[in-house]
């Protein structure tokens, strides 16, 4: 059975459509827990030292209290970002699909007011190579799209790494190193 170029691009298409996946995309809102860390960051802050307590211990807890909710705020930041990336892939893939879909209309559309007979393929062979190219077009652009999205996703991850780095308090001396001796 020979395939008109019409099936040909019915392969095509289905098989760009298939790359952007079936149901509602995933969005941003299960990685956002910004609202929880804020608040977290407020009860932290209440907690500092006030004028009943003062002196060394004070000021060390004081500054340590204050380096947690500073990290608790740069992380509800780092999350708002990371639930608006996944937000803006989620839309990516909804153009995407809705970009194909219309692509697909229109093809089908012009071809239909193609005549049968024996060059009915000559005939939408200009259709079938502009609709080919209007899906190469979609997924070269939605594929550019999610390449920078995840390239702010990995800058939020190296972010968040830079996080765990966080030292709240002056290293205690633990006296000598007894495995080494």
């Amino acid at each position: 059975m020979r395939l008109s170029v019409l099936d040909a691009f019915e392969s095509t298409w289905s098989n760009a459509r298939s790359t952007f996946g079936d149901g509602t995309p995933e969005t941003g809102a299960q990685f956002d827990g910004s609202a929880k860390l804020t608040q977290l960051q407020n009860s932290v802050s209440t907690a500092a030292p006030d004028g009943r307590w003062t002196g060394p211990a004070s000021s060390a807890y004081g500054a340590a209290n204050q380096d947690h909710g500073r990290v608790l705020g740069q992380m509800a930041g780092l999350d708002q970002r990371l639930g608006a990336a996944i937000d803006q892939s989620a839309q990516v893939i909804a153009t995407g699909r809705q970009n194909l879909d219309a692509v697909r209309n229109w093809v089908m559309a012009a071809a239909a007011s193609v005549p049968p007979g024996p060059n009915r393929d000559q005939m939408l062979l200009p259709i079938v190579k502009k609709g080919l190219s209007r899906i190469s077009d979609v997924v070269s652009r939605s594929n550019g799209d999610l390449t920078k999205i995840g390239d702010q996703i990995r800058l939020i991850g190296h972010e968040y790494e830079a996080l765990g780095d966080q030292r709240f308090a002056p290293k205690q001396d633990t006296g000598p190193d007894l495995q080494n001796i």
